[in-house]
């Protein structure tokens, strides 16, 4: 279920606070917000905190699933795959291929933020490449009605190092916002391969195949990395190399095919980082 738009109350993603909860995750503990906060350093007061959302945008980030019941106090963050390699490698979150891989999963149509999702996949064909702070804040109106505190924290999030400010998805010049397309470097090859067989098996769990309008259709994956059709073929190209991967380019529109399970390659996504 996608995070509603108001999730992070008005909080960013601090890489820091994450870390915490990523450690909390992988000792396998479980608590009360306010117990998560004592055994993390996740500032939580009586009424308001960080914790919810900090668990919200690790949940959305493709970092941690959230196992306990609909509506329980307890909450037990559990580590994914992506989560337990960047646990292991890149804790801190450092490294812009983590961060891009973190904002493609919150860009997500299913488990990530609604308005990450509208913003950056279905809305890339309404707000193009560059847009200002109040065409952002007319587009989300559109949508979700009037609100307080909602572009905010989109566009801080990438503007502030203390979250995924390093992955320069966006920049702002003189009241203009732009965004920047996706790395097609040999060393994101793997990162790719996994988020998009995770992708493929979320939303294609009952078919080998599928065709790459599909893929764009239902995902908006290549919308989110602000891809083109030459940027499209050179991800592909990368991803093939790997071969996790297959693409028959005979085939009109073109068909992937998987060749291994989005779990056995997870855990080599930073193997080709200098």
């Amino acid at each position: 279920m996608q995070l509603p738009i108001n999730f992070h109350k008005t909080f960013i993603p601090e890489r820091r606070l994450i870390a915490a909860l990523l450690e909390y995750a992988a000792k396998e503990k479980s608590g009360t917000y306010a117990e998560i906060a004592a055994e993390t350093g996740i500032p939580m007061g009586a009424s308001t905190g960080k914790v919810p959302a900090i668990l919200d945008y690790a949940r959305g980030m493709g970092l941690v699933e959230l196992k306990a019941g609909v509506g329980s106090s307890v909450k037990n963050p559990v580590l994914t795959d992506f989560g337990r390699v960047v646990f292991l490698e890149d804790r801190m979150m450092g490294e812009p291929l983590t961060q891009w891989i973190a904002h493609m999963h919150l860009c997500r149509w299913d488990i990530g933020a609604h308005a990450w999702y509208q913003v950056f996949g279905v809305g890339r064909a309404v707000l193009g490449s560059s847009f200002t702070p109040d065409q952002l804040e007319e587009y989300l109106t559109n949508i979700f009605g009037p609100g307080q505190n909602r572009t905010g924290p989109i566009v801080r999030t990438y503007l502030d190092d203390a979250a995924l400010r390093r992955a320069s998805i966006l920049s702002l010049e003189a009241e203009t916002i732009r965004r920047k397309s996706a790395p097609l470097m040999s060393e994101c090859a793997k990162a790719y391969a996994a988020h998009v067989l995770t992708l493929l098996d979320a939303a294609f769990s009952d078919r080998l195949q599928v065709t790459v309008s599909e893929l764009s259709e239902r995902t908006h994956w290549f919308d989110v990395c602000s891809w083109g059709t030459t940027d499209i073929d050179r991800a592909l190209s990368l991803m093939e190399s790997t071969g996790f991967v297959a693409v028959d380019r005979q085939m009109r529109p073109w068909v992937m095919e998987r060749r291994c399970a989005a779990n056995q390659v997870w855990a080599s996504i930073y193997d080709d980082l200098a």
